[in-house]
């Protein structure tokens, strides 16, 4: 029997709100499945083939999990879905039990009477032994039972370690999102740029005639193989961009000094040169917000809007 059966590693408290979404990638067909408290996860009578795997929860906004797996046509399908446990951190403050000031109230209010008795002297009237002893001790426990005060309510400037530590959680949830928002923006930009890439291409090939067929089709399949690199890391991607808007550089160069001064003046011609000029010349970046500064310092350099030109060149890829 077809069956997939995978685990998920999140505690109960997350998976139980968890939707796992199957999508078969010849037909179409979508199942919906949700785990059980322990992330295990069977579903019976799966067609063999490939299937999009996507796992979502209604608290975060991008999917958990998004791999493609394939189901055996002879045996069962098993699999394991690992989810960064960190980005569900959402440890509640401390519970600090309150200080018992019960005794220290009721010695205080002993003290208290005790000051008040010896405040009944007359003047002229002696003051004996027992009176000073008496006192003499009422001022140490009074010391004392403040000294005790200190230590069970903390003064001003105090420290709270368990806000403290939940600060910083706070503080690791938030860069986390913005690695995985960062990243979001980055692939966005990359498939609209790319594609803004091939309509300006195509937008110079109609008016430069002088380029021969091959090299030709080559100039027109740089831009699709960038934007199938999407999901690369940033200094990759950044590497293969460059490379490609170097090719397009020179190519144009060789075409445009044999052709007339009315196509090099041409707008379509001049902006893909300062486009590609700006892309050639990025520097290299290993994070995904270094990637999204250069890519804006690209488009700047495009006399036309670049989504656009992604819009003209035709559909953005589903990611």
């Amino acid at each position: 029997m077809r069956v997939l059966k995978a685990q998920l590693n999140t505690p109960p408290a997350y998976t139980r709100d968890m939707i796992v979404t199957l999508t078969n990638q010849g037909t179409g067909e979508q199942k919906q499945v949700k785990p059980y408290l322990d992330g295990s996860i069977s579903v019976p009578n799966l067609e063999a083939g490939q299937w999009r795997m996507q796992v979502k929860h209604p608290n975060i906004l991008f999917d958990l999990y998004d791999r493609n797996i394939q189901v055996f046509r002879d045996r069962p399908t098993i699999t394991t879905i690992k989810i960064p446990t960190n980005i569900f951190e959402n440890t509640p403050i401390e519970d600090t039990p309150e200080a018992n000031l019960g005794p220290v109230q009721q010695r205080l209010d002993e003290l208290t009477e005790t000051g008040e008795r010896q405040a009944n002297k007359l003047g002229g009237q002696p003051i004996y032994a027992d009176d000073w002893n008496e006192m003499a001790t009422t001022v140490a426990n009074l010391s004392r039972s403040t000294r005790e005060l200190t230590e069970l309510v903390a003064p001003n400037g105090h420290d709270h370690p368990e806000i403290v530590e939940k600060i910083e959680e706070i503080q690791r949830n938030i860069q986390s999102f913005y690695e995985v928002f960062g990243q979001a923006i980055a692939q966005i930009q990359r498939q609209m740029q790319a594609l803004a890439l091939q309509r300006k291409v195509e937008s110079t090939l109609e008016k430069v005639h002088n380029i021969p067929p091959e090299r030709r089709r080559e100039l027109e399949e740089l831009p699709k193989r960038l934007a199938e690199s999407w999901l690369d890391s940033p200094g990759v991607y950044n590497a293969k961009k460059r490379r490609a808007a170097e090719q397009i550089q020179s190519e144009l160069v060789s075409a445009l000094a044999e052709a007339t001064p009315d196509i090099r003046d041409d707008d379509d011609v001049k902006d893909l040169q300062g486009f590609t000029l700006a892309m050639a010349t990025e520097r290299p970046v290993i994070s995904y917000a270094e990637e999204v500064t250069q890519q804006q310092r690209a488009n700047k350099n495009s006399s036309k809007s670049i989504v656009g030109e992604a819009l003209n060149a035709g559909r953005i890829a589903n990611f």
